[in-house]
């Protein structure tokens, strides 16, 4: 078969979802909209009466939720209108309730009349006598013109199934409740305006009157089904959840949630290909690369074949292309990176044959991070060689500079290159990457170590009042390892572990880190020294991560950690940590070199050579006074005080005033050891102090340590060992 005969095929398909389906919901919307309208024409008759502003702006903002919402069932749209969300008119609502009772008792005459005489009575021409409602070219009056347009099209059958499919939905609400819910006084309480019911008589109402409602399944082959989406309630509900997807993910549908209406919107409407891309999107935010890759087949499969016949090579090139990026973009966010740069290859030649420059610099750039530090040096090498957009040079700018940055560059040169892209972003207004910028720089001053620099940039970025993804995912991955790590520090083994597993499917190597540091405060060496090989081999296999050499510090730190409490052998660790010291000054990693010279110091103090641990502790403490947690400042407090009592003099004043003046500082280790919960530091902390009161005669101060020593360790036993007297 012919591409052409094809297509033809698929326009013949397609036919029928561009048809609006009429259902219930939108009757009653219209009687809604019909009966305030006969209102408003009634209270303009009348001398010196008008409808109070706070009813009319209620009005048009619940009859714009009501067009742009998907259908609700009769007894939500009944709550919707008594809750006392909206300010309505009790006289509107007695007068709505009488319409659809008129509706369901009456028949289809009833019906029909209900939309036409809608149109007859609000949309007329404007003159001195007959008041213009609703215009023509309005958003009620599109709305009401579309509805009947739709309606003139049915069928008789198909006009049938629309009133037994009214009926049904009539009946599964609550008929008469709100009636029964409208007191007198409520119908008489409409702040002084003096509007009147409309002089239409219904036809007597008969409540009980039974009828053979035919089952809807009998009608599931005609144009008319119970289709609760049409296509433009589905463009908005799509736009509006893509765009909260992309800006802020919090304010989004839940995953399970918004899957469940995107199918509802599916089974409605088959043909419409957005709401795959929709699914697509919320398939990567739950981590799950079957549905992922199904949407994106979906999408671009009822594009492509549903293009028009003008320029169909053309946009199906196009399509091609963009199938190709999009296909790249969710292998290298599930980490299948060979199957990313076919992708990417097949993006960008169909983009050089179109002449598509940011289809090209896009599929670069995913090639970059998915073929790791070789493709993304190649890609930085072609890229001042031809000119690009204020997007893509603004683009251009971050991945320069986190390449820089991983690739040991001056820290100066790097926020050089991040304040031209910040530069074009001002000039050129575009929010979202200056948003992306300041957490780019937040990350990087944290990187170095600097984080009153990092805490100045987060609090710009959310001054900014803007909303960003990026920083919305790394919301969850962040408070699951803080827990974790609170629960570490309190000795809470299996609250630990629960937040490791979690952190685990969103960070697998913070994850075995924490685990290590698990094993190791339990006082498992082996499985501790296990789970940081792990992290060493991979750091040593991986091409390219974006934390490729503070995982590598922090598991070298770790294991020196482990060495010294559980080896009698410290030729070794010493070397590992020179080597740690001397990585962390080549990638100017300066709190993680700070760190690193903390632990020589404390592997000095253990070995004897106190003077030379203070001189190195002494050096290194500013600087995580400066910029350190409040952890790290308690544990370096401590080392330090360490220090200063192995290098006091034997004996005399001197030495007491040394030893007074530790005490006073052991203060502070204990209020920072507080603050996180680290309680068997704060424990060993009360040890120490209560020695050194009992060593300077301060028995009243021994003996209130003592007691807190014995309350906090009936509270929660600390096993006496080894390892947290020599620990950092």
């Amino acid at each position: 078969m012919e591409p052409s005969e094809n297509l033809d095929f698929v326009k013949l398909i397609n036919i029928r979802a561009n048809i609006d389906n009429i259902t219930p919901h939108k009757i009653a919307v219209v009687a809604f909209i019909r009966e305030y309208g006969l209102l408003k024409i009634e209270a303009k008759r009348m001398v010196d009466c008008a409808v109070a502003p706070k009813y009319r702006k209620d009005f048009c903002m619940l009859a714009l939720k009501l067009i742009q919402c998907p259908d609700m069932e009769f007894k939500e749209l009944e709550s919707l209108l008594t809750d006392g969300r909206y300010n309505l008119l009790s006289v509107h609502l007695q007068n709505f309730c009488v319409r659809l009772q008129n509706i369901y008792v009456n028949g289809i005459s009833a019906l029909v009349d209900c939309v036409t005489s809608t149109v007859d009575k609000l949309m007329i021409e404007q003159n001195e006598t007959n008041p213009c409602i609703i215009t023509r070219y309005s958003v009620l009056g599109l709305y009401l013109r579309r509805i009947l347009l739709n309606l003139e099209k049915l069928t008789f059958v198909q006009t049938v199934a629309l009133y037994k499919t009214f009926c049904l939905y009539y009946q599964k609400g609550r008929p008469g409740l709100m009636m029964r819910s409208l007191s007198k006084e409520k119908l008489n309480n409409m702040e002084g305006v003096g509007i009147s019911a409309t002089n239409e008589d219904p036809r007597p109402l008969e409540l009980s009157i039974k009828m053979n409602i035919v089952d809807r399944n009998k009608f599931s082959s005609s144009l008319l089904e119970e289709g609760q989406w049409s296509r433009k309630q589905a463009e908005l509900f799509t736009a509006q959840q893509a765009n909260l997807l992309q800006i802020n993910e919090k304010k989004a549908l839940p995953p399970p949630q918004l899957q469940k209406m995107i199918m509802q919107i599916i089974n409605d409407l088959p043909d419409y290909s957005d709401i795959h891309f929709l699914s697509f999107l919320n398939c990567l935010r739950m981590k799950e690369f079957c549905g992922a890759q199904d949407s994106l087949y979906n999408c671009f499969d009822r594009t492509v074949f549903s293009l028009p016949g003008n320029n169909i090579c053309t946009d199906r090139n196009k399509h091609f292309r963009y199938a190709a990026l999009n296909r790249a973009a969710m292998h290298t966010h599930f980490g299948h990176k060979e199957l990313a740069m076919e992708s990417v290859r097949e993006s960008v030649s169909r983009a050089q044959e179109a002449g598509d420059s940011a289809c090209v610099g896009a599929a670069g750039a995913w090639g970059a991070l998915a073929g790791g530090r070789a493709p993304r040096a190649a890609l930085l090498a072609h890229a001042p060689r031809s000119p690009r957009a204020p997007r893509l040079l603004a683009s251009a700018a971050q991945l320069l500079a986190q390449h820089a940055a991983l690739n040991a560059a001056k820290p100066a040169d790097v926020f050089q290159i991040i304040t031209r892209g910040d530069t074009i972003n001002y000039l050129h207004s575009m929010t979202d990457l200056t948003v992306a910028g300041l957490a780019n720089t937040a990350a990087l001053w944290a990187l170095y170590g600097f984080t009153e620099m990092a805490s100045v940039n987060c609090q710009l970025l959310l001054n900014l009042n803007a909303k960003c993804s990026v920083v919305s995912e790394a919301a969850g991955a962040l408070a699951a390892r803080v827990c974790a790590h609170r629960a570490l520090l309190a000795g809470k083994w299996e609250e630990a572990d629960e937040g490791i597993r979690q952190l685990a499917s969103s960070d697998r190597w913070e994850s075995q880190l924490l685990k290590a540091e698990m094993y190791f405060l339990k006082g498992d060496a082996m499985e501790a020294l296990d789970s940081l090989q792990d992290v060493l081999d991979f750091c040593k296999t991986e091409d390219d991560s974006y934390h490729f050499i503070s995982l590598r510090l922090k598991a070298m730190v770790l294991m020196s950690q482990v060495q010294q409490c559980f080896s009698s052998v410290q030729s070794a660790n010493i070397m590992l940590l020179n080597e740690a010291l001397a990585l962390a000054k080549k990638y100017h990693l300066h709190y993680w070199a700070t760190t690193v010279e903390m632990h020589i110091a404390n592997v000095q103090l253990n070995m004897g050579c106190s003077k030379n641990a203070l001189v190195l502790a002494r050096k290194a403490l500013p600087f995580i006074m400066a910029h350190g947690s409040a952890y790290d400042l308690g544990r370096a407090m401590l080392l330090y005080t360490k220090c200063r009592i192995a290098s006091a003099p034997i004996s005399g004043e001197s030495r007491t005033n040394v030893l007074q003046s530790c005490c006073e500082a052991l203060e502070l280790v204990k209020k920072n050891f507080t603050k996180v919960g680290a309680h068997s530091r704060l424990v060993q902390t009360l040890y120490l102090q209560a020695h050194l009161y009992n060593d300077i005669g301060n028995q009243s101060a021994r003996n209130q340590c003592a007691w807190l020593y014995r309350q906090l360790d009936q509270q929660n036993p600390v096993e006496a060992t080894k390892m947290l007297l020599v620990m950092y």
